[in-house]
């Protein structure tokens, strides 16, 4: 078999899994197995992309909020009233929504392991797993992952359990398969050759 990914892609994932081998021991302790690993690292990649920052958005916005507080044609009174009300909402001067800035590596992880996602093509109706797996990784409401994977299906927890089974069944395999990267001891995953 023939290696159809470069060394330093083969590293990086390898770098991956490590980290979510401390993802899933973080969660789960002594009971984390493999798959905790592939589904750790998933989930957290969700959130890592939800969080970044969209810059389209607000370049399309960044005309309508200038100005902030004290924009012209406010007076002292409205200026008052404005944070009188934020004080009896309990809200400190100032406060605002926190903007989080994930760092490069945690973004390219995240778009490595969403990458990933890519071997699920293997599995019949492969869209609908996909995204049912993106849902359920994102903490979506169950209700709505059942109609994304099963539509026709009576919805009940097997579902989700089988959501995340082929999920990292099938990336699982693309490590083995495209990067020779198999599990190994512990939560370890391992290069191996001429992997059969």
């Amino acid at each position: 078999m023939t290696t159809s990914s470069s060394l330093e892609d083969r590293i990086a994932a390898l770098g991956w899994l490590a980290h979510g081998g401390e993802l899933a021991v973080g969660l789960k302790g002594d009971r984390a197995k493999h798959s905790d690993v592939i589904w750790q690292l998933l989930v957290e990649a969700v959130e890592v992309i939800d969080k970044t920052p969209d810059q389209e958005r607000r370049w399309l916005t960044s005309g309508s909020r200038s100005g902030g507080w004290n924009m012209i044609g406010m007076t002292r009174a409205d200026l008052q009233e404005i944070e009188r009300i934020r004080l009896l909402s309990a809200m400190k001067p100032y406060d605002g929504t926190t903007k989080t800035s994930p760092q490069r590596n945690d973004v390219d992880r995240a778009l490595g392991v969403l990458g990933w996602m890519r071997w699920c093509n293997a599995a019949r109706l492969a869209d609908r797993l996909a995204k049912a797996a993106i849902a359920l990784a994102r903490g979506g409401d169950q209700e709505a992952v059942h109609r994304l994977y099963c539509p026709t299906r009576k919805p009940n927890r097997q579902n989700i359990g089988e959501i995340r089974t082929r999920t990292v069944g099938f990336i699982l395999t693309g490590l083995k398969n495209e990067m020779q990267i198999v599990p190994a001891q512990g939560l370890a995953f391992r290069e191996v050759h001429n992997v059969a």
